[in-house]
């Protein structure tokens, strides 16, 4: 919201008589890249369509005679700008509590959170929101290949095929989150998938997405969590 404040600021200034196209075209233009991306993340086009100050001076010089038409321009598109930003902030957000692993094996997974809480942020309808479920099973996928570990299987037992992340997952509970204290939590973290499941394919809306999205998110952090603690008591 700074940077449109910002940038509108610049665009006034420069098609009022204020300021030198020159001085301030490349901070223009490198704002302008910023904003695009932002708001291209949250499924937004961005807020000002001139891509450098001289595209706006072309623009005004046909179409905005006075100071004022172009002052009066900018500003509904600033504010407009602006009130789909706050209409953002004020819907529910997908929250990471990120533990913050510093292992590299958990860089990808990470990148993948990231990516599913912005592909929440930007989903309006239900095509978004069941591809809020896939990324959501993606990364579920991913953290049953991640867990998988020889030595969750018990001696004479096959262990799952590689791909099957899910059958992983159960081992991985059944060995790092057993014992009757942890029957909730078990249950919890399994629901999630079948939550993720449904999502993808089902006739939902952004309450489901919402719940898959969040939910995958803990399931990753629980998992994350309970492996320290396993190399916590392992380290000497």
């Amino acid at each position: 919201m700074e940077l449109v404040e910002r940038q509108a600021n610049v665009i006034v200034a420069t098609g009022t008589g204020q300021g030198r196209f020159d001085d301030h075209d490349g901070d223009y233009q490198r704002t302008d890249r910023v904003l695009a991306a932002q708001f291209k993340r949250l499924g937004l086009a961005p807020p000002f369509p001139w891509r450098s100050l001289w595209e706006w001076h072309g623009y005004y010089s046909q179409e905005l005679p006075t100071y004022a038409s172009r002052r009066a321009h900018v500003a509904a598109l600033k504010h407009a700008a602006l009130d789909q930003l706050e209409e953002r902030a004020s819907g529910a957000t997908v929250h990471d509590p990120a533990v913050g692993n510093p292992s590299p094996s958990w860089d990808a997974i990470n990148l993948r959170v990231r990516g599913l809480i912005n592909e929440y942020t930007g989903a309006r309808d239900r095509d978004a929101w069941q591809d809020v479920g896939r990324r959501s099973r993606e990364i579920l996928i991913d953290l049953g290949k991640l867990i998988a570990d020889p030595a969750l299987v018990l001696q004479g037992q096959e262990p799952p095929r590689g791909a099957d992340a899910r059958a992983w997952f159960e081992l991985f509970l059944d060995a790092r989150a057993s014992g009757r204290d942890r029957t909730e939590l078990r249950a919890l973290m399994r629901k999630t998938w079948d939550l993720a499941q449904k999502v993808t394919h089902g006739d939902i809306d952004d309450v489901d997405a919402f719940a898959a999205a969040q939910a995958t998110v803990l399931l990753v952090r629980t998992t994350e969590l309970i492996m320290g603690q396993i190399v916590d008591r392992e380290t000497p």
